[in-house]
């Protein structure tokens, strides 16, 4: 099986599977004169000649490619589309198949050809309260008569939790349109996410919205968010929504996720802060963007947010060069087994000392200013909490586990003593 990969309308090069099911890529002769690397990595450089991944982490699909497909929610509104459509089983499915499902959907700005046969591209323009009705029925196993429009608009984001992308009116949020078309004045490119019915609290959009107002505050990049409310089941519920980064109006920018980068699974804890403030260099050339990581990273530490995997870096090419990407799915986790997922240091569940660490191997001298700053913001959580109007036993709840995090004490120690 062979795929074009194409870029702003350019061809970039060919994925092909040979018989022995081995992934190759190969740049096209025009975009190695005129084109630029898919990512910072050397294996990835503008050569001619074909080559596979570093590893099989993606079933062999090289991790910049990985990234245009979708996990959890968007795998398996994917995997079911697919048996519906085509009567195949999971197992029957290989990467190349996916991203010939993806299409032009994906995100970030590769587009794949040709898209897979007998699998819907489009439908009618999204109704928020239906798309919403529809996640809760797909979570609920009664999914055959929904996905027509959801496995369009909640087919491309990664993550657990249900999400759509659409194009909303920037002056009035009840205007949807599909993110796929081409889009008039006035609107822009979101996603909208919906909760678990299992797991997240009927408040989940209001407390990422304050997280996001937090992280704000803290000096942390992050895009324009919003809640959107709407009926579900004739109950008014609110929607956590965030501007993508990998859109401009109707321009697709190219974006590659920490875990593309180093062919890294999200699934397995596999890197500490000081190799990924290393990479950021390696990609960014530049101490800026070293800092906004750095900075990033205190965040998530005193934040309570352990769900701080490789796919929740990313790097947008700005034509010229690699920057990091604004902040983005920065809410209270409790990781795996209530460990970061990268690791501080060496720590799962880091104190001041690790912190401090990570600062002296990438050379930032200033930390300490850095983490106080940031602490002073996390320690008005429940005010951030309380604007937005989420329940005080939770907002507690979360106040409790951020109070004892190791790093979170060292702080307010060393506050009490007028010095971090």
């Amino acid at each position: 099986m062979k795929l074009s990969v194409e870029l702003h309308g350019q061809l970039v090069g060919t994925l092909a599977q040979d018989v022995r099911g081995q992934i190759w890529f190969e740049y096209a002769p025009t975009w190695l004169t005129h084109g630029f690397a898919l990512s910072p990595m050397p294996s990835f450089a503008l050569k001619p000649g074909a080559f596979k991944a570093s590893n099989l982490n993606f079933q062999g699909l090289h991790g910049v490619f990985n990234d245009a497909l979708p996990d959890g929610w968007g795998l398996l509104l994917m995997d079911r589309v697919l048996q519906r459509n085509l009567g195949w089983a999971t197992h029957q499915i290989t990467p190349l198949h996916r991203l010939a499902y993806m299409g032009n959907r994906a995100m970030g700005a590769l587009e794949f050809k040709p898209v897979l046969e007998n699998t819907p591209t489009s439908v009618a323009a999204p109704s928020l309260p239906q798309l919403a009705e529809d996640a809760v029925l797909v979570q609920e196993g009664i999914a055959s008569d929904v996905l027509s429009a959801l496995h369009i608009h909640g087919g491309s984001p990664g993550g657990a939790r249900p999400k759509v992308t659409v194009a909303i009116h920037h002056l009035d949020p009840s205007q949807l349109l599909s993110g796929f078309d081409v889009l008039p004045e006035h609107f822009e490119h979101w996603i909208v996410k919906f909760r678990t019915h299992t797991n997240d609290p009927v408040c989940m959009g209001r407390i990422e919205l304050a997280y996001a107002h937090m992280a704000q505050a803290a000096g942390i990049d992050m895009p324009p968010t919003q809640l959107i409310t709407t009926q579900v089941r004739g109950e008014q519920e609110d929607f956590f929504a965030v501007k993508r980064f990998d859109r401009i109006h109707n321009q697709k920018r190219h974006v590659i996720s920490l875990g593309g980068m180093l062919d890294a699974s999200h699934r397995d804890p596999c890197l500490d802060y000081i190799e990924l403030l290393k990479a950021v260099h390696h990609a960014t050339k530049n101490h800026q963007d070293v800092l906004r990581a750095f900075k990033l990273m205190v965040f998530n530490v005193l934040a309570h947010n352990k769900d701080d995997h490789v796919k929740n870096f990313a790097f947008i090419h700005n034509g010229q060069s690699w920057e990091l990407s604004p902040a983005f799915d920065l809410t209270f986790s409790q990781g795996m087994n209530n460990q970061h997922t990268t690791a501080i240091a060496g720590q799962g569940n880091p104190n001041l000392q690790a912190i401090e660490k990570v600062a002296q191997s990438a050379g930032i001298k200033h930390w300490r200013d850095l983490v106080h700053d940031i602490f002073n913001v996390v320690a008005q959580w429940p005010h951030f909490a309380q604007e937005q109007g989420i329940p005080t036993n939770i907002a507690s709840s979360y106040f409790r586990a951020i109070e004892q995090g190791r790093c979170y004490a060292d702080c307010m120690s060393k506050t009490q003593n007028h010095h971090i």
